[in-house]
């Protein structure tokens, strides 16, 4: 579905992707971890088009993409869940869901859709009415993850969805990421928390420096003793 070549992505002289190649197949989820600043997110803003590349291909259902714009890449079906959520605070979250569809064409469409993709989210149901200001960071994520649902993506990336959240709600989203993994909902998952990413990733890329140092299946880079020692040691000995 996705396939990404020799990617590079620079910030003035600062080189933030080297080199990258990455592949997603429909229907699984793919996590791209590291450290703080490895080039994850910047890796995925190229694929979305928030980025331009300073060299490689990016190729979606076997079409390159890499030059255009974000919303005609929208278009074509990858939708990106931003870090941080950014959901508005002033409008419901009814309102906040239906400009997740603004590139679905039909009001009558995108009403359905709500109730579609409530299913996944009964939480949000009873609160259609509440500004998105009274959500807890965790209900924030629930929400976000809605809204892109809202725009019928091919492809699902998601930037750091577990980012500030407190233990119990980053489970509730991780447990939520595989369920919509396990309805045929394709997923490009950027995470720093790397044990419950490959919990419920099929694959994973391991970055650093802006390269790719580690991949494969995911159960076998959690037990891989590079990732062990640098990533998941304290987590083990806790």
């Amino acid at each position: 579905m996705l396939e990404v070549s020799d990617l590079r992505v620079s910030y003035g002289k600062v080189r933030a992707v080297q080199g990258v190649s990455l592949e997603v197949e429909e229907g699984e989820i793919v996590a791209l971890i590291g450290a703080n600043g490895a080039g994850k997110s910047s890796t995925m803003h190229a694929v979305c088009g928030i980025e331009r590349p300073a060299a490689g291909e990016i190729r979606f259902l076997g079409q390159h993409i890499a030059r255009l714009p974000p919303h005609r890449i929208m278009r074509r079906g990858i939708v990106q869940v931003p870090e941080g959520r950014l959901i508005f605070g002033g409008l419901t979250i009814a309102q906040n869901l239906r400009l997740g569809a603004y590139n679905v064409p039909g009001r009558a469409r995108a009403e359905a859709d709500i109730d579609r993709v409530l299913e996944f989210f009964p939480m949000l149901r009873d609160r259609l009415d509440e500004r998105g200001s009274a959500l807890s960071g965790g209900q924030a994520q629930m929400l976000a993850l809605a809204r892109g649902l809202m725009a019928r993506p091919k492809l699902l990336m998601l930037d750091e969805p577990s980012l500030g959240l407190a233990p119990i709600a980053a489970q509730e989203v991780f447990a939520l990421i595989a369920r919509l993994r396990d309805t045929g909902v394709t997923i490009l998952l950027v995470e720093q928390n790397v044990r419950q990413a490959l919990a419920i990733a099929d694959r994973g890329y391991v970055l650093e420096s802006g390269r790719i140092i580690l991949d494969g299946e995911a159960a076998a880079l959690a037990e891989h003793e590079l990732l062990v020692s640098a990533y998941l040691g304290l987590q083990r000995g806790g």
